[in-house]
């Protein structure tokens, strides 16, 4: 009988570390996870967001937009600099406000949807993560971003954004997708100059995920 105990007893580790070593070692299937992981993150009704992008113009490397943002439906505000100037902007709707960095009044665009377009990627960050078709998915490693576990995705996508089609090629995505419900958290997205095959990296990171945020416009 008491053999029989062990015996019961060391089956029952067995199985539960059997269990647990799976658990550890499952991974996802890596196409799966970044088209879920996307489609979560443009599902979004609102979120907050950094923006950097970083080029390298005539041999060095300069930063060219840094930003801070927040989306609520198709209201979005941002905060920072634009090649080395002070930008603050509000879209609401279909109309786009910008403060002038001098007289701290601000100005209401004419042509806001021109505006809008000009502004693409700070405005509407999503755009570039719009793609045609994913390629080969490569799952690398698991890290952490603002604390929280993700898993690590490698790609190089055909996108779907003309502007980014006309100045880049070569691009090569990283993306960042919680493990906890499985959304895309962060983005490294790498290309190069077509006319100068000159470098480009854009980092965005989302956060506040689908929490209240609200946008007014500005009085002008």
């Amino acid at each position: 009988m008491k053999k029989r105990g062990i015996g019961l007893v060391i089956g029952i580790g067995i199985v539960l570390m059997g269990g647990l070593l799976g658990r550890l070692l499952w991974q996802p299937d890596p196409s799966d996870l970044v088209k879920h992981g996307l489609e979560q993150l443009n599902a979004a009704t609102s979120f907050r967001y950094s923006l950097t992008q970083h080029q390298w113009v005539e041999g060095k490397d300069r930063v060219l937009t840094q930003v801070l943002g927040e989306k609520d439906g198709g209201n979005t505000r941002i905060l920072g600099q634009l090649a080395g100037s002070e930008v603050e902007m509000i879209k609401i709707g279909d109309s786009t406000y910008s403060k002038d960095p001098f007289s701290k009044k601000w100005i209401r665009f004419e042509n806001a949807l021109a505006a809008q377009e000009v502004f693409l990627a700070e405005l509407n960050p999503l755009s570039s993560l719009q793609i045609k078709e994913l390629g080969e998915v490569m799952l690398s490693n698991q890290e952490k971003v603002n604390g929280e576990k993700v898993w690590v995705c490698h790609l190089s996508p055909s996108v779907q954004n003309q502007m980014m089609e006309v100045f880049w090629t070569d691009f090569q995505y990283t993306l960042y997708v919680r493990k906890s419900d499985k959304i895309v958290v962060k983005a490294t997205i790498e290309a190069k100059n077509k006319l100068k095959s000159d470098p480009m990296t854009m980092t965005l990171e989302f956060k506040d995920i689908g929490k209240k945020i609200t946008i007014q416009a500005p009085d002008v």
